[in-house]
């Protein structure tokens, strides 16, 4: 029993270990240092009102594709370098729905809004809206208002209303009819605070998570999307981040101010470009003879001053000369990388521009470990369930033994750097297309369809209502996560076409079953950490399946599922309770001597027959 109990020990600090990436937003020290200079890690939205004239209020975050707003009527507003005035009725509001902001916040978790704004008077209600993301006054995602001489926050969740409530509201008479800075933050554990000129005035949970943020809301400035809550005042700057800024970042934005010069983003960006694109490139191509230990030519390509101090020949990188990079000459001539595939035209179109721009160089020095496999040139590997873990996900998930059948069907997972579940192994050909279809619906045949059915809804009935019930609730069990609105459409047109083919309700939800028992959902782990070229954190169901599937080889259960729906695991002491939860149970024992025989290839022993003469 100590043995296990150690044993168990160690598995558990592994298991946190693999949890830790990438969980949240790295901060740059040097981000938060230089004086008066704004935070840019996050930056989503960015309006700060350099253009005096004109409808359009461009966005200048300079992430993604921007989300500009349209002044619907000029004769409400005046206009100046750095300055919104709203004087009258304007319907300020994006053209389209914000539906990528709304998706970067469902998987973020953790917000910040700020402003610099001088209101009007300090009589608006309503709230009278500032900035807000909606569709009218009862549904919103997000809206910062003033209620009179305070100023007021909704944040939709899972654990709000669709309005948003509770609110957060700042102390009364914090709003002033004086320029001020104020700023909203919400982290993903549900800790919300609002900050007035730097200083933390007021502070609240609202729990939940930011799932069920609408994709269809606009964007808008001075009034509801809909009209009817008008706020009058003066803009000088509009920012929304995908994170939680910390108190000194929040102090460090307060005294940039709004006299410095216009926020810009370009260094990040080429930073990001440099670590997702060029450093994976001389990753592939050049370190295997230009690193810190071979440094053939007297060339290291691995450490920034190195790089650029040359080699033997001279500068290898002269930025913004092209004609003076050798680096450059010896690439598009193909002379090198020598004795190896020629660079692509793609990747020497990236190499030369990446030059011309002034061969930005984020990194102190470029890791080979960390781009093998090309795992860092912005690609993923997404995790095909192993056929142990396809068996476990189909008992665990619909109560139905399929590993005879699986053993025989599914191709034998072929072991890479020694496991058999290593993610870039981890292909999917014809035969398990096939043999996928085969078994769904062999699972299919052996369940008992309507009382597995019942455990997500009492109603048998064809209503695009309950239908879209049903198809919600259990297909987030099965795919162990919340189901997207066109995925719950897709799911639904085979209720429909059984339904008009004279079907009754077991017969299309047997359909449904083995449609998906077969998606990629169900087949993969499928995570999304890239966003605009930061970490992104895990999300709340993600999360559950990473812990499941290291410490059981098998899908969450319904507390792991429970916890993820109340945003219980963005919080380190509630997933270390879990964790030790999870470790009691006899599945964490078998998936440890699992890990064990493949760790040590205990396997092989299998097929080896000792010497009976030495023996």
């Amino acid at each position: 029993m100590k043995n296990q109990s150690q044993f168990l020990l160690i598995m558990a600090v592994l298991v946190v270990a693999l949890l830790a990436s990438p969980v949240a937003y790295t901060q740059d020290p040097a981000a938060v240092s230089a004086k008066h200079t704004r935070v840019t890690a996050g930056l989503q939205v960015l309006y700060d009102f350099r253009t005096p004239s004109g409808q359009l209020i461009r966005d200048h975050s300079g992430t993604g594709k921007p989300i500009d707003l349209r002044i619907g009527n000029l004769q409400g507003v005046r206009r100046t370098p750095g300055v919104l005035e709203v004087r009258g009725p304007a319907a300020i509001q994006s053209a389209q729905p914000a539906g990528s902001l709304a998706t970067i916040f469902r998987r973020s978790g953790a917000i910040t809004v700020e402003a610099w704004v001088r209101p009007a008077n300090t009589k608006q209600e309503g709230p009278a809206r500032i900035l807000t993301f909606s569709s009218n006054s009862t549904n919103r995602n997000l809206t910062l208002g003033q209620e009179g001489n305070r100023f007021d926050v909704r944040l939709r969740t899972t654990r709000t209303t669709k309005n948003g409530l509770p609110s957060v509201e700042s102390p009364q008479r914090s709003l002033a009819s004086r320029r001020m800075h104020v700023v909203y933050t919400r982290s993903r554990g549900g800790q919300a605070r609002i900050f007035l000129d730097g200083k933390p005035v007021s502070e609240k949970m609202i729990a939940g998570e930011m799932t069920n943020w609408n994709a269809g809301y606009r964007l808008a400035l001075a009034d509801e999307v809909s009209g009817g809550r008008p706020w009058l005042g003066t803009y000088h700057l509009v920012a929304i981040y995908a994170r939680d800024l910390s108190a000194a970042e929040v102090r460090k934005n307060f005294q940039a101010g709004v006299d410095s010069q216009p926020v810009e983003v370009q260094g990040n960006l080429a930073a990001r470009r440099f670590e997702l694109e060029v450093a994976p490139l001389l990753a592939h191509h050049c370190l295997e003879c230009h690193d810190s230990l071979n440094r053939k030519g007297g060339l290291d390509l691995s450490r920034k001053v190195a790089a650029f101090e040359g080699g033997e020949s001279g500068k290898a990188i002269a930025p913004k000369q092209l004609a003076a990079s050798l680096l450059w000459q010896q690439v598009q001539s193909n002379e090198m990388p020598k004795g190896r595939t020629a660079l692509s035209a793609a990747e020497k179109k990236l190499l030369k521009a990446w030059i011309e721009t002034g061969a930005e160089w984020s990194l102190d020095r470029i890791d080979p470990a960390i781009y093998v496999h090309q795992a860092g040139s912005g690609k993923q590997w997404i995790r095909r369930l192993t056929v142990n873990e396809y068996i476990e996900t189909v008992r665990h998930t619909v109560d139905v033994d399929i590993s005879g059948e699986a053993r025989q069907l599914l191709p034998a997972d072929v072991r890479a750097d020694g496991f058999n579940n290593t993610a870039y192994n981890l292909n999917v050909d014809l035969k398990h297309v096939e043999s996928y279809a085969q078994l769904a619906e062999k699972i299919v045949q052996r369940m008992k369809v309507l009382p597995f059915v019942r455990r997500f809804s009492k109603r048998q009935k064809f209503t695009d209502k309950d239908m879209e019930a049903v198809i919600s609730s259990m297909g987030k069990w099965i795919l162990r996560g919340p189901l997207e609105e066109h995925e719950i459409i897709a799911y639904r047109g085979i209720s429909t076409t059984v339904a008009g083919g004279g079907g009754n309700f077991e017969e299309a939800m047997a359909g449904i079953l083995e449609a998906m028992l077969q998606s990629p959902r169900f087949i993969y782990r499928i995570e999304n950490q890239r966003g605009d070229g930061g970490a992104w954190p895990a999300g709340p169901y993600e999360l559950a399946s990473r812990l499941s599937y290291i410490i059981w080889g098998g899908p969450p259960d319904k507390e792991l599922m429970r916890a993820a729906d109340n945003g219980e695991l963005a919080d380190r002491g509630r997933v270390a309770a879990q964790v030790q939860r999870m470790l009691k149970d006899p599945r964490a024992v078998h998936r440890s001597l699992q890990f064990v025989d493949q760790w040590l290839n205990l396997e092989q022993l299998v097929n080896l027959e000792p010497n009976a003469q030495r023996y």
